[in-house]
């Protein structure tokens, strides 16, 4: 069951679970998986190797080998509990050491930054629904987005969809996460920027082209990530997350501010390339923080709310 954290944490199984868990993941290295990139292009989406050593890549979990995606697994449920966003009670009980395999499906990209020895620097997936075929986004049979299922909702009712656009158009951005050991700020913004620049890749390679991109976000965190990528951003308002309390994720939140949805459309093909193009641009300047600003300001991203009653047919 899910509960807060105890007052004495150090007798408390649960917690010195999650610590180990921890430590288990800090420990590994990627660094084979750049190479094997490296060996085999067509296995990957998109590689990215700066002159020191920094890598960042995109690849789909069925390119992934098995041991790599349990790692990357382990790696979210690390952040996660350290961050005390998933419930160490959980995992401990379950004896979960990563977050399930279940969760993930053939096509969702994995796109990661890591540091010269391989350690992950920074995750975010770019996830399917699973649908084998293509659906319309209204149909009761289609499988639900992870985001739909935490707050209960179609989220096309609340966002019209795009004319013609069914599910295998539309992307969930998740676990969009930094290392906790990463505390520089330059770094930290690079890493952000470099994550930010391979999802771009990711959706300029896929086919058929995304065209709508959902989530979950905090207005103080994630969101303003999505809008200095020059997104416009539609947030739902008014809904209320359903996880229970034996769910791995629950305190993701009820320990956070409030998580809203939202839905981007992109307004159309060459958009992802364009802002990918900057992104690369920004990211060769030796002023970091000023490309980041020059770039916000020369194509801004923009943020309406929507109420969260459902839409009208």
């Amino acid at each position: 069951m899910c509960t807060t954290a105890p007052e004495d944490v150090a007798a408390d199984p649960a917690s010195k679970y999650a610590a180990d868990v921890v430590s288990l993941n800090r420990d590994l290295s990627f660094r084979n998986l750049a190479n094997l990139a490296q060996q085999d292009p067509a296995r990957v989406t998109h590689y990215a190797e700066r002159g020191d050593g920094l890598v960042t890549l995109a690849v789909k979990t069925r390119h992934l080998p098995h041991r790599y995606l349990i790692g990357l697994q382990g790696f979210r449920l690390a952040q996660y509990l350290q961050l005390g966003w998933a419930c160490s009670d959980v995992a401990y009980r379950q004896a979960i050491f990563c977050e399930p395999l279940g969760v993930t499906h053939a096509d969702d990209e994995h796109i990661i930054t890591m540091s010269p020895s391989g350690r992950i620097l920074g995750y975010v997936s770019l996830a399917t629904n699973g649908d084998g075929e293509s659906r319309d986004l209204f149909d009761p049979e289609r499988a639900a987005f992870p985001v739909e299922e935490a707050h209960a909702i179609n989220i096309f009712d609340r966002v019209a969809p795009l004319a013609g656009v069914g599910t295998h158009e539309v992307r969930e951005l998740k676990r969009f996460v930094h290392s906790r050991t990463l505390t520089d700020r330059t770094q930290r913004l690079r890493v952000t920027l470099e994550l930010l620049h391979g999802l771009g890749q990711a959706v300029v390679a896929s086919s058929p082209a995304v065209r709508t991109l959902i989530g979950d976000v905090e207005e103080q965190v994630a969101l303003r990530h999505l809008l200095m990528a020059g997104l416009e951003v539609q947030l739902v308002e008014g809904t209320t997350p359903q996880l229970t309390d034996r769910d791995l994720l629950r305190h993701a939140y009820t320990e956070r501010a409030s998580v809203k949805p939202f839905v981007s459309h992109l307004p159309d093909a060459g958009f992802a390339a364009q802002q990918a193009t900057m992104l690369a641009e920004t990211l060769d300047s030796p002023d970091l923080f000023q490309a980041t600003t020059d770039m916000s300001a020369s194509r801004p991203g923009r943020l309406s709310r929507v109420e969260g009653e459902r839409r009208a047919a």
